[in-house]
């Protein structure tokens, strides 16, 4: 499903996670996150109807199973280079588990996540990051990089501003026309990822909005986002 022209919706992904598609001016395709395991099939047919050929980048928002799941197979299949922040790369390969904070669910979600994905949903992580990006840096795929942590500790948005696209991963959801905080058992540093909302609303000329999970903002989205960030507590 194309949202704006040259930003696509994976078709077929449920509700459950979106992956993004995104037509670059110089003819390539870069995969914007790549869904569970289950969804790298899915992935490949739908840029089969753009072009596989054509893509060969995949940024990765950060390093949850929902976004990375299918990353091994897609990089297989594609050759794509994959891109992430840098203190997401031990994760994204596998030899990092993914913060959760020092709580009690932490001790429990931790090693049983890696139990489920491992060997009930057959998810490999990709033998290599090629390419690690900070905050504020320019890609060559037309986005800016905003580093907002909080759910996870290298979690980027990325800002297209000639468009006016702002793809935020997990920083925070949409729901019923509504935004909304990221889940909060997984998220261990909530007042850091309040201040990254904050931070993603001070963004000038945003017209589109894609999250991570939820329905694209399409009307309104720069003032919406304004007005969820002033409503959260300090």
């Amino acid at each position: 499903m194309q949202i704006v022209p040259g930003l696509h919706l994976v078709d077929g992904m449920g509700a459950v996670v979106n992956v993004y598609v995104w037509e670059r001016p110089d003819g390539g395709l870069t995969l914007i996150d790549a869904g569970m395991p289950k969804d790298a099939a899915k992935i490949l047919a739908f840029a089969g109807t753009l072009g596989i050929e054509r893509l060969d980048r995949i940024i990765i928002t950060h390093g949850d199973i929902d976004h990375i799941g299918g990353l091994a197979e897609v990089q297989a299949a594609t050759g794509a280079r994959v891109i992430c922040h840098a203190v997401e790369k031990d994760i994204i390969e596998g030899r990092q588990a993914r913060d959760m904070g020092y709580g009690p669910v932490a001790r429990v979600y931790v090693p049983l996540m890696a139990m489920v994905t491992e060997r009930f949903m057959g998810y490999r992580p990709v033998k290599k990051v090629d390419e690690l990006v900070l905050d504020k840096q320019m890609l060559p795929d037309g986005f800016q990089v905003v580093h907002s942590p909080g759910h996870t500790a290298g979690l980027i948005a990325l800002h297209q501003p000639e468009r006016g696209i702002l793809i935020v991963g997990d920083a925070f959801g949409s729901r019923d026309g509504k935004l909304h905080m990221p889940v909060a058992m997984a998220t261990p540093h909530k007042d850091v990822a309040r201040d990254s909302i904050r931070r993603l609303a001070e963004i000038k000329g945003v017209q589109v909005i894609c999250c991570g999970h939820g329905a694209p903002v399409t009307q309104n989205a720069e003032a919406r986002l304004q007005a969820f960030a002033a409503s959260l507590e300090s």
